[in-house]
């Protein structure tokens, strides 16, 4: 991946409480943060700017797997601080997010998975949410990505719902990078 001098970041949230997968992604309010570049994707997106460290291969899978600890651990000392229970990892959460993640990067577009609420109610889920967002090129370190997107998502109001919803008990996160560089992540939570 080659260094970039500019990053931009979208990023747009979904939830749904219960298991009806009648509630079509299309009827559910999406809200973005940020707000100076604005982009046109299935969900409402918007941007932001900040300065591009030296790249890492996002695409390893080796990367990627230490990038989901580390929002998991992330995520959960928000939660702690806040007096809520920490969120599991689970590997069909981890395994749709990868997927989804891998599917945005070669469509080269962010963009919610119309199925997520089918396949996390197939998983066993009684309750949902998706968080997605991608960036320019790569944040560098394991702990720079993983806080970058966790960062990002804490300063939306309905990305930190999602993450801070005390019905919530399990978590799955995935990582893909495109041909054009940028760094696809998608977030997906659980009831069990």
């Amino acid at each position: 991946m080659k260094k970039k001098t500019t990053r931009y970041a979208a990023a747009a949230a979904l939830a749904f409480a219960g298991t009806s997968a009648a509630v079509a992604p299309a009827q559910a309010a999406v809200s973005v943060s940020g707000a100076e570049t604005p982009m046109q994707t299935q969900a409402q997106t918007s941007a932001g700017e900040a300065p591009a460290p030296e790249a890492a291969p996002a695409s390893d899978a080796s990367f990627s797997a230490q990038v989901s600890q580390e929002v998991l651990a992330q995520m959960n000392e928000h939660r702690s601080q806040a007096g809520l229970s920490p969120l599991s990892s689970n590997g069909q959460l981890d395994a749709m997010s990868t997927d989804w993640s891998g599917q945005q990067a070669a469509a080269g577009a962010p963009s919610h998975n119309p199925s997520f609420i089918a396949q996390t109610s197939a998983a066993g889920s009684t309750g949902m949410a998706e968080n997605i967002a991608y960036s320019v090129g790569s944040q560098g370190s394991v702990e720079a990505t993983a806080s970058y997107f966790v960062d990002f998502w804490m300063n939306s109001p309905s990305h930190e719902a999602n993450i801070m919803n005390p019905e919530f008990n399990a978590a799955g996160f995935g990582l893909a990078e495109g041909a054009d560089g940028n760094v696809y992540a998608t977030q997906n939570f659980g009831t069990f």
